[in-house]
């Protein structure tokens, strides 16, 4: 009786997923070489690094935060400016009510 060997009986969408998952991760590790080389990180003690890489994903979050909080907001009183200035209807606070 042969012994189970699970590399000769993986099928070819279970080696395509792994090599889909190695494409993933080798996209990724390059992504983040790239962002090393761009704020030249690279040549930091890791305690600098982890600082550095601290501060640079709180104010990108912050700026993603402030952006999905307040970008709306300013959009929508650009689009009622302009529509004012262009010769759209005002609402009325009546219709608003109903």
């Amino acid at each position: 009786m042969e012994k189970y060997n699970p590399s000769r009986s993986s099928s070819p969408n279970h080696r395509k997923l792994k090599m889909d998952i190695k494409r993933v991760k080798d996209t990724l590790y390059w992504l983040y070489y790239q962002y090393l080389l761009i704020t030249c990180s690279y040549v930091l003690e890791p305690w600098e690094q982890s600082m550095f890489h601290t501060i640079t994903v709180t104010v990108f979050a912050m700026v993603v935060y402030t952006a999905y909080v307040f970008v709306p907001i300013h959009v929508r009183l650009a689009l009622e400016f302009f529509s004012q200035i262009f010769g759209g209807q005002p609402e009325s606070p009546v219709s608003i009510v109903n």
